[in-house]
């Protein structure tokens, strides 16, 4: 949570190991190099009038000596060098300025305030326990491990969560719903680098490390495919493995690079939704792979549909009605969902029903966030309800269709 503005101006004071840190200080020095910066930019049309004045009045002497008194020598290429050199030593003077300061603020920050966005704990349950340290995990069980991974999602903290899941698959290599929890948030791991590797909206939430390339995500999500397709293989008649695989190939179809691929992959995934259903007709995330294949689908241009259709051989019949159909059915055996909510938003935003969509957006503002997923169709809703405010194009029309998986 942000702290309010009377908090910030309440606690000007944090401590930092056994001594105080006054932010009152760092601002001060802020206020002071600001101070410095603009002094730089006053003088800076003066500096090099007065050099070149210096050259001018220098100018008859420089003209016998050189040249006999008897050539011309313009004033122009000398007020112009020494414009440009003057100017250089007041970049660099001004650049020194600017780096010793921010080496001066960035030490006097304490280490709370240094956050990294994973770290930050959006609609967490309160007095909830954190996640432990690996130094003290050793002593924890399966089911222990398993319940840390899930505050860890609702945390954002996607590579804490699949380490914790990793320890607890190993402790009890058997469990399916761990292997199923596992594969998901590999997915989830290797969506968001992908997303962010290429300036996705995902960037609010989440920020590549050192190696976290969008072929390290292709990867992640390859092996989470393979992950998941051996979960269906060894259990069949498994809704979620089912619901898993469908999610799985649609983050496969954002990393894939062949046309002729995603459109293979993009039927397997509406298959793969539908065997869920046919499964277990109260798995609502089931009927929300239904929903959202059906809005990315519906979102694609008419031309691109009927190429795909006479190049390829296969028609993706996706419509917003049946999104809405299928998210009605989600919402109903699970209204506290918000996905679910935001899916059916997405799709009376594809009907040109802005006025049905907003309200249901304004619905899923005080739902919980559980994971990164959620965490995204949150702020979907939320750029929605400002794009309708401002008379800006939502939807499909604002995003490309592939930005939800």
């Amino acid at each position: 949570r942000k702290p309010s503005r009377g908090e910030r101006r309440t606690d000007s004071r944090s401590r930092e190991g056994g001594g105080i840190v006054d932010h009152r200080e760092a601002d001060g020095r802020r206020v002071q190099a600001m101070g410095k910066s603009i002094t730089v930019v006053i003088a800076a049309p003066f500096a090099p009038a007065s050099l070149g004045l210096a050259l001018v009045s220098a100018l008859p002497r420089w003209r016998v000596d050189a040249f006999g008194g008897g050539r011309y020598v313009s004033v122009v290429p000398l007020l112009l060098v020494s414009y440009f050199v003057s100017l250089a030593a007041l970049l660099l003077l001004d650049t020194g300025n600017r780096k010793e300061h921010k080496g001066k603020d960035d030490d006097a920050m304490p280490p709370q305030a240094k956050v990294h966005p994973l770290q930050a704990v959006p609609d967490a349950p309160t007095g909830a326990a954190k996640p432990r340290r690996r130094d003290s995990l050793a002593g924890l069980g399966h089911d222990e491990l398993v319940d840390c991974s899930a505050l860890a999602e609702r945390e954002l903290d996607v590579r804490r969560a699949a380490e914790l899941l990793h320890l607890a698959h190993n402790l009890d290599p058997e469990c399916h719903s761990t292997r199923l929890q596992l594969c998901k948030v590999r997915c989830d791991l290797g969506f968001l680098i992908f997303d962010v590797s290429n300036g996705g909206p995902m960037t609010r939430f989440f920020e590549c490390r050192e190696g976290e390339t969008a072929e390290a995500a292709t990867k992640l999500v390859t092996s989470a495919l393979a992950g998941a397709r051996d979960l269906v293989s060894g259990r069949p008649d498994c809704h979620q493995a089912r619901t898993l695989l469908a999610l799985c190939i649609g983050r496969s179809i954002l990393v894939e690079t062949k046309n002729r691929r995603k459109v293979h992959l993009a039927k397997e995934m509406h298959d793969a939704a539908m065997a869920a259903v046919s499964l277990n007709s109260e798995d609502d995330q089931a009927h929300f792979m239904l929903a959202r294949w059906h809005n990315d689908i519906a979102s694609l241009p008419g031309v691109l549909k009927t190429l795909v259709r006479f190049v390829y051989g296969t028609g993706l019949k996706g419509s917003f009605e049946r999104a809405v159909e299928c998210s009605k059915t989600a919402i109903a055996l699970n209204p506290g969902n918000l996905v679910n909510k935001v899916e059916l938003g997405r799709a009376y935003t594809g009907l040109g029903n802005l006025e049905s969509a907003k309200r249901v957006y304004e619905q899923v503002l005080d739902l919980e966030v559980l994971d990164v997923n959620s965490a995204l169709y949150k702020q979907i809703a939320l750029d929605d309800i400002g794009r309708m405010e401002r008379g800006e194009p939502v939807g499909s029309l604002a995003r490309p269709w592939w930005a939800v998986g």
